[in-house]
């Protein structure tokens, strides 16, 4: 008897699952952005009535995604790989400039990022090169560093963002390149980061693209206007954006 409630509210979630869908805007962002874009929605949502489904990865993951399913209005990421994407955008707001940062495991002190060449760093994690922008971006700074041969025995090369901070954080690795948006989210857990010298890797644009087909959506034109106002930019700020 007790369960008759919950089986008549799941058919009545059923008959209505269509209308509820169509109010649904479906995002995708790469990983070392996922908690801003979170939060976001979180505030968007409360505001607007809108539900964002959130999807995360290194950027191929989400260009193929989008591409194979043809459901996502919205992605965040960096400018030149929309570029490269294959996919066609409506519009682009810039969200901010992405920073490179070296950060550290807890009990470890760096003082500068050339510190990683010591015998107290015997692993140095990095997103892969050519799916994540982090990953390229580190790549160029430890070539334009001179740091990438002397350090070529330590490099672990992951898929993404979150993946080297996860290891930072439960010590796996002694060290890692990151985004400092990530950087912010996870420094109660590790030890501490520095900035890369921003000369040494191309500049990383973070934008919203608005897939084309998709601009006109009243959820999306909300979103779009919500990522303009105080609130949404106070959220990036305080990420490094």
């Amino acid at each position: 008897m007790q369960k008759k409630p919950f089986l008549f509210l799941f058919a009545f979630l059923l008959l209505v699952s269509p209308v509820l869908q169509a109010e649904n805007i479906t995002v995708a962002a790469g990983g070392g952005y996922k908690r801003p874009l979170m939060e976001i929605a979180e505030r968007f949502e409360k505001k607007t009535g809108y539900h964002i489904d959130a999807v995360f990865g290194h950027m191929q993951q989400i260009f193929s995604q989008a591409q194979m399913t043809g459901q996502i209005s919205v992605l965040f990421g960096e400018r030149s790989f929309f570029e490269q994407s294959g996919i066609t955008f409506a519009s682009h707001y810039p969200l901010g400039q992405g920073k490179l940062v070296l950060a550290w495991r807890k009990g470890l002190l760096i003082k500068k990022i050339s510190d990683i060449k010591g015998s107290s760093v015997t692993k140095v994690a990095m997103p892969d090169d050519k799916k994540a922008v982090y990953g390229k971006a580190a790549g160029e700074y430890l070539q334009k560093s001179g740091l990438g041969s002397d350090i070529s025995g330590k490099l672990l090369v992951v898929s993404t963002v979150p993946q080297v901070s996860s290891y930072l954080v439960t010590g796996e690795v002694d060290a890692g390149f990151i985004n400092v948006t990530d950087a912010i989210g996870v420094q109660d857990n590790i030890g501490g980061y520095l900035p890369a010298e921003q000369s040494y890797y191309t500049p990383i644009f973070i934008q919203a693209g608005v897939v084309k087909g998709f601009e006109n959506q009243a959820g999306v034109v909300a979103l779009m206007k919500f990522l303009r106002e105080k609130e949404a930019i106070a959220i990036l700020k305080h990420y490094g954006l």
